[in-house]
């Protein structure tokens, strides 16, 4: 059985590795595939990266919808803290902690790779031979230009129908980001603030369990 916490990372961690793709490089006078090889070649002068975001999933089957504000604290070696609201995720790359507010309960898995996982650092290092990249057109967001990106996967399992992310012109910046999964679900990430390489402490990739919790660890 597929742990909560991995299903949850998952469409975090695609987004966050889509606000790094589309923050390095400019746009303007590349196609698709250009703007993609100078993003991975880009990405191995990174050493971490913090980004603020509202999420919000329509659900394809209910129809319904829901919104959370959160914060994603991430490092190569798949490392990475999410925090939602009622939810937070750790990962030190070895070890993976889920904690849901609501039931007042820690989830402890050992991190696992798959082949159709969205880890930050397989999107990010493989992009262009992951996935098909078209530019869609332009739209404006908080009264500037966004170039719009899709990116389709080229693996016929994908858990993943398409992604886009709309970037900025005039300082590069990821303002928004669209996933939509073969269940029909669609989540929007709308970007706030996004800061690179400013050191942030191991100890944020290690989770301390809230005294009274109920701690199920399955490694």
């Amino acid at each position: 059985m597929i742990p909560p916490v991995r299903v949850a990372s998952t469409r975090v961690a695609a987004a966050v590795a889509c606000t790094v793709l589309c923050c390095l490089t400019a746009v303007s006078g590349d196609d698709a595939g250009d703007i993609l090889k100078k993003l991975e070649r880009k990405y191995d002068s990174i050493k971490d990266i913090v980004v603020s975001f509202r999420e919000q999933v329509h659900y394809g089957v209910t129809g319904s919808e829901q919104s959370f504000a959160g914060t994603m604290w991430m490092k190569k070696g798949n490392r990475y803290r999410i925090e939602l609201e009622g939810q937070t995720i750790v990962t030190d790359g070895s070890s993976v902690w889920s904690y849901s507010k609501a039931n007042n309960q820690v989830i402890i898995d050992r991190y696992k790779e798959s082949p159709d996982s969205f880890s930050p650092d397989k999107i990010l290092a493989n992009a262009p031979s992951r996935f098909t990249a078209i530019i869609l057109g332009k739209e404006q967001i908080e009264h500037a230009d966004a170039t719009i990106l899709k990116l389709t996967p080229k693996e016929k399992k994908s858990r993943l129908q398409w992604m886009k992310v709309w970037v900025n012109e005039d300082d590069v910046i990821m303002k928004k980001i669209q996933l939509l999964d073969i269940s029909d679900n669609l989540t929007t990430y709308l970007v706030g603030e996004i800061r690179f390489d400013g050191g942030i402490d191991e100890k944020q990739f290690v989770y301390d369990p809230p005294a009274g919790a109920e701690v199920v660890d399955l490694r």
